[in-house]
Order: structure tokens, then C-alpha cells, then sequence
């Protein structure tokens, strides 16, 4: 899921039926800079059984995290009209679930990443697709690097590499209607839109759609359930209840919405910042939470962070090792 830069807690948490298109190998990378360390070896990953494609609606994110650098000029971004990349997740089935976690993270080396995040848990820079600018920027803003947290919780556990893993989920993304934007989602935008309307604009099956909403049935996010393949996601299949009842992926429905705001950018008079981070981690100059993925901590100058080994103080009040 601008792309949230939350995720699913760490504790566990009649359409067209066309599939995924084929990953392209050709992808341009982003110029690596002075980002952080990343790994190029093939994880074994774990046995899961579908993915969940998460896509964030930014104009209802961005009211709660005005500081990133995504949403400073959301009015005339993409991410301001158009949904963008979150992320795209393992997910067990239900019969998988049984007994644990609902989805698998943090898997084999990057298990340490869970409790102590370091930038030898990033992915290289390089790695990422050049489209990633547009269709998940979150991915390469100066703090909150969203690939810095997706990739050693969600991507370690594919068994791709993370070049791979980045064009798997925007290979997904494409696959949809409008590369996950609809029309009739794009047309409701400063208004709202029955819920089931919304729900089957996105060419799958209904049971594969799953509506994020905030407690005031604004849209955050939405989500859509695929088969695993060996190399990445494939063809929509019904989401599982571990899903369908979840308030953070689901509350369009289980918040009983019935029709959903589509919130336009810059419109936050009534914006609660459900979908951020709720923790306890040192904050920065402006009140913001530092240590998340990709972000060192709070810091009042460069040298400040010259000296915890990144590379300058963000505006965010959080170091950075983005250039």
C-alpha cells in the first residue's frame, strides 16, 4: 500500500477471471545511490497459499502522515487519482492458519529483521523497478523507504529475489483494470460509491476483492486475494476469512459500509490515521515515529546521523540513508 507505510500488525494478522501477466526480467532500476545494503541471493521462503495484493488509496493516508515526502504535492501526483502499490503478501489459507499467524514474515536470514532492523535488511536500491516512481512511490521516498520494510517482512518469505518480487507485484498491479485503478473508483473521486459497486470494478470475482475502509467509511485500501505461483502471483482466487473478517483489510464490510467515500486529496477535515504506525519508537523533531523501516533515529542535524552511519537528517526529524 503513496503506499501505507504501515502494514498488517506484526503479530500475526461475476467478473473476468484473467490472470496475472508474465513478469518482465526487463524492468529498469532505480539508480542505486547511497541506499542501503540489499541481498541478491534467493531466499527459501515458506509454503503459503495465496497472495494478497494490498493497493492504498493515499488522499485518506496522507491526511495522517503529511511529513512524507509522498504526500507533499499529493494534488498533483499520480498516487492523488490513482491507487498505489502497498505491497503484495503471503497469506495462508484458512486450513493453514490453524494454530498460528495468518501470514508468514520475516522468513529464513531476515528473521532478525523482525526485532532489529538494520539496513542489511534492505534490498538493494537497484532492485526496484524504474515504474515504481509512479505506481508505489512510497517505495522510494527519503524516509519511511517502504521497500526497506515489505521486503524482509513479506518478500523473504516468496522464495523470489527482490528484483523479481518488485515485478512480481507490479505485474500483479497491471493486471487489473486501469493498473489498479478503475474507472468507476477514478469517477467517485470526491464523493462515494456503493460499496459492491466499487467492489466489482476490479475484474475478479467478488470473493477475491477485499475493501479497506477507516472507521468513518473512507476509502484506505483495497486488496485483492491470488494464487501463489513460483514466480509470484497468478490468477484471482477467493480470499480467505482470515481476510474477509479482518477490520484492517476489510473494514469496508465489516465496519458495515455501505457506501464508501472516495476522499480526493488535500481532503482531511474528519482524517483519523487508523492505517499508521502505533508504536512507542523514538519520534522525530515533528512528533513522527523514527526506526521505522529504512529511517535511523531522531536527529536534529546531519552530523547526528553521520555518526549512527546514515546519511543525513530527513525533514522528518529521522535520519536517513537516502540521498
Amino acid at each position: 500500500m503513496a503506499a501505507l507505510a504501515a502494514c498488517r500488525g506484526d503479530g500475526g494478522g461475476a467478473a473476468g477471471t484473467g490472470g496475472v501477466g508474465e513478469i518482465n526480467s526487463g524492468s529498469a532500476g532505480i539508480n542505486p545511490g547511497a541506499g542501503a545494503a540489499g541481498r541478491a541471493e534467493i531466499n527459501s521462503g515458506a509454503e503459503f497459499g495465496l497472495y494478497v495484493l494490498a493497493l492504498s488509496w493515499a488522499p485518506t493516508f496522507c491526511c495522517g502522515h503529511p511529513d512524507k515526502e509522498e504526500c507533499a504535492r499529493l494534488t498533483d501526483a499520480y498516487a492523488g487519482t490513482h491507487l498505489t502499490l502497498h505491497g503484495l503478501w503471503p497469506n495462508y489459507r484458512d486450513d493453514e492458519a490453524r494454530g498460528r499467524d495468518t501470514y508468514p514474515q520475516f522468513c529464513g536470514d531476515y528473521a532478525r529483521c523482525r526485532h532489529h532492523h538494520d539496513r542489511s535488511c534492505a534490498p538493494d536500491p537497484a532492485t526496484l523497478p524504474e515504474e515504481m516512481r509512479e505506481l508505489a512511490p512510497g517505495y522510494v521516498g527519503d524516509h519511511d523507504f517502504l521497500a526497506d520494510h515489505e521486503w524482509p517482512k513479506h518478500g523473504s518469505c516468496t522464495g523470489l529475489d527482490a528484483a523479481s518480487y518488485f515485478r512480481a507485484a507490479l505485474a500483479a498491479m497491471r493486471a487489473l483494470p486501469g493498473k489498479g485503478t478503475p474507472d468507476a473508483l477514478t469517477a467517485a473521486i470526491g464523493r462515494d460509491i456503493e460499496v459492491e459497486t466499487l467492489a466489482g470494478a476490479f475484474g475478479v470475482p467478488r470473493d477475491s476483492v477485499l475493501l479497506g475502509c477507516e472507521a468513518d467509511c473512507r476509502l484506505a485500501q483495497v486488496s485483492v486475494c491470488l494464487a501463489h505461483e513460483p514466480t509470484g502471483a497468478g490468477k484471482p482466487v477467493p480470499c480467505p476469512t482470515n481476510t474477509t473478517r479482518s477490520t484492517y483489510d476489510n473494514g469496508c464490510i465489516t465496519r458495515g459500509c455501505t457506501r464508501v467515500t472516495i476522499p480526493a486529496a488535500g481532503s482531511c477535515s474528519i482524517a483519523t490515521p487508523e492505517h499508521g504506525h502505533d508504536d512507542e519508537r523514538p519520534h522525530g523533531h515533528q512528533g513522527r515515529a523514527c526506526n521505522h523501516p529504512g529511517q535511523g533515529p531522531a536527529c536534529s542535524s546531519d552530523a547526528d546521523c553521520a555518526t549512527a552511519g546514515f546519511r543525513r537528517c530527513a525533514r522528518s526529524g529521522c535520519c536517513t540513508s537516502q540521498p
